[in-house]
Formats: structure tokens, sequence, C-alpha cells
């Protein structure tokens, strides 16, 4: 199928059939099911689909490295966000495909739904980067949100918008970090919309937050920044070489760090 042919709908099926092959791992490895609640996603474009995958891809790339399973070929090419489409997720979705092949795969295929919207495809993502999270020996970390959550405020920067760092809060627990994220999602995305693009609606708390939540979240405040700057011509480059944050971090500095970043959205007009 060419990619231009290809439709969320058959997005969505590659993606359940990627979430049945992770449920089987995870009862076979004696993991329990996460039966929290999925928010409620309306209004999702392919490219917050795609930077979701791409977590998936990290997510399925360190569990194949854990069970010992040879690495696939490199993440395909990302296009320009604003010329991302059904197809390029699809794309990104085959290559986790492959990257698992060689650990289980049992999931039959799926017929397609016409009716399935980008939003769809996200839900199943996300809970397809839940079981993942539940198979991993080294789940991903506090200090692994930070980065992420560094190079969104790197690309709001660029954006023109500075800001004091926030102060520092002892003490605080992942929960707090994902409501802090999530007000950064809602303001990129308002910024998106004042710029003539879509984002994405989401509402309902989720339950028993853990740095692998907040890490997922995190990447889609990343991907709305990263849109946000493409769409700005005038913005300043963001330079591949640039040094990357490093360093142990506690909630508490990702708390911090995402405070910040509220604040130079805050800014942007």
């Amino acid at each position: 199928m060419k990619l231009e042919d290809i439709q969320p709908a058959n997005c969505f099926v590659l993606a359940n059939q990627l979430l049945a092959d992770a449920r089987a791992i995870r009862d076979e490895l004696g993991r329990s099911e996460d039966t929290r609640p999925v928010p409620e996603i309306t209004g999702a474009e392919p490219r917050e689909v795609y930077f979701e995958a791409i977590v998936a891809w990290r997510k399925a790339g360190r569990l194949a490295s854990e069970l010992g399973v040879e690495a696939s070929s490199p993440i395909p090419v990302t296009p320009k966000l604003a010329d991302l489409r059904p197809g390029h997720v699809h794309g990104l979705l085959e290559g986790i495909s492959a990257q698992r092949r060689g650990i289980k795969q049992t999931a039959p295929a799926q017929a397609v739904e016409p009716a399935r919207q980008p939003s769809d495809v996200l839900v199943t993502v996300v809970r397809l980067n839940r079981d993942l999270s539940r198979s991993l020996e080294r789940p991903f970390t506090p200090s692994d949100v930070y980065r992420s959550v560094a190079l969104a405020a790197a690309y709001a920067t660029r954006l023109g918008a500075t800001a004091a760092p926030a102060e520092l809060q002892p003490r605080k627990k992942p929960a707090d970090c994902y409501e802090r994220l999530e007000a950064c999602l809602a303001r990129a995305a308002a910024l998106v919309g004042k710029r003539g693009g879509k984002a994405l609606a989401a509402r309902g708390a989720l339950p028993d937050v853990l740095p692998g939540d907040c890490y997922d979240l995190a990447n889609l405040v990343l991907g709305e920044l990263a849109y946000l700057h493409e769409l700005t011509g005038d913005a300043k480059a963001l330079h591949a070489f640039e040094p990357e944050v490093g360093g142990h971090r506690l909630p508490s500095h990702v708390h911090q760090l995402a405070r910040t970043l509220e604040t130079q959205l805050s800014a942007l007009r």
C-alpha cells in the first residue's frame, strides 16, 4: 500500500496487533495488567500519534535489548511535521513490529474499521506504552522525563520565550509532574490553534501516576513544541549538536522544569 493511501483505520489495526502482542509478552513475564483508565482524547492529529509511537519504539527497543533480541533497523526518517500523514505513523508502527521480531507475536490480523480516527490510534498507542512499561526491567525514570522536557523548553526558548527557573519544590511526586505537563500540553495546543493548526484535547485524571506516564506525556508536549517551532518561520534553529541535559533527576526537578516551561508558554502569543 502506498504511503498516501494509508488511513488512520490501517494504523488502528496495526496498533491493536502490537497491543495484543505486548499483552501476551507481559503475561508471559508474569507482570500484572495496567487497569487504569485512559484519558479521553479527541481531535488528535497524526503528528501527535507519531510522537507517542516514538515512545513505543524506544520502549520496545529497550525490552528487546533486555530479552536478548537482536536490534532492528534504525527509526524511519521523520518528515516535516506539517507534512506528516497516517502513512508515516503506519511506517513507524511497522518498525516497532519489526523491532519486536523474535520476541513473541501471536495477534491475528484484524478487520479494518473505516471510521477510526487518529484519536483512536493514539489511545491504543497509549495503552501499548503502558503494557511495554509493565514489561521492562529498567523502566523510564524522572531523568528520562527531564531530558524530554528540557528539549521542549529549548524549543520554547527558540520561539522567543524565556523565563527564570521556577523555585524548586521538594518531595514532589510523578502525579505533580503529570499535572504540570498536562497544563503545558493544553497551552501548547492553544498556541497551535492560534497559528491555524489543529491539536488534541484530553480529559480525565490519571490515578497512580508513574514516571513512565510522565515520559509518555512529556514527549507529546515535546512534539507540539517542535510543531510550533516549525510553524514559526522566523524561529531560531535548534542544533542537534547542542549539549544534552545529563545527570540524575528527581520528580521535583521535573516539576520545576515543567513549571518553567509553563511560564514560557504563557509568554508566547
